[in-house]
């Protein structure tokens, strides 16, 4: 059974600046997004990362989900406009996998908090990852590497020292300049739906690296 997974990142209002979207547009999202579950979508996940919209939509790769993307950004937008939030000039971040679903399938979503993060020196790309602006999406397991195997690239000190910090989601707002923080988010896939997320830094095992991407950083 072939699959498309398709995620969106676009800046569409931020509280405090740049800091984190505001969760009325975060549940417009989700709600919109899961109406149309079961027509153009098999599934769908609503998170965020500093001031970016992100969406998942999991759809048959014959479906293009663009137009009801679109039209969620622009909701997310006018909410944004209405309370006056700052909306930063970044483009929109695409990625889109399509794959034959194995019997396991984990799929895991890198998100940054800046454009700046450079995925090419954490990851090794290939055919089966995709990186564009906040977001890196991949396949993991089996012939390709473990989650484990991923998250380990996030605790590689001379990394941390760049200042790539890895967080939990709910941590991840957008308050340092020379700081920036990567969210991991972990699902599974079958039969077109998806199971999770795990919060893949939501740990003490990646206590040292936040301590060494934010001590390094301050000297």
């Amino acid at each position: 059974m072939k699959t498309a997974v398709s995620v969106f990142a676009k800046p569409v209002g931020g509280v405090c600046g740049t800091t984190r979207v505001f969760p009325d547009i975060l549940q417009t999202a989700a709600k919109m997004l899961k109406k149309a579950e079961g027509g153009i979508l098999t599934d769908s996940f609503v998170t965020h990362t500093a001031d970016r919209l992100v969406l998942i939509a999991v759809h048959d790769p014959d479906v293009q989900p663009d137009t009801l993307i679109a039209a969620v950004f622009s909701a997310a937008e006018e909410i944004a406009e209405k309370r006056h939030l700052f909306c930063g000039p970044d483009p929109v971040s695409v990625c889109r996998m399509i794959i034959e679903e194995r019997d396991n399938e984990p799929l895991l979503l890198f998100l940054s908090g800046s454009e700046m993060m450079p995925w090419g020196e954490v990851m090794i790309p290939n055919q089966h990852t995709l990186a564009d602006g906040v977001l890196f999406l991949t396949r993991a397991g089996g012939e390709f590497p473990s989650t484990a195997e991923f998250c380990e690239r996030f605790a590689h000190r001379g990394l941390n020292q760049q200042g790539i910090c890895p967080v939990s989601l709910c941590d991840s707002s957008n308050v340092r300049t020379t700081v920036i923080p990567v969210v991991g988010l972990g699902f599974s896939l079958a039969n077109g739906r998806l199971t999770g997320p795990v919060d893949l830094f939501d740990t003490p095992l990646f206590d040292a690296p936040r301590f060494w991407a934010s001590d390094r950083r301050s000297e």
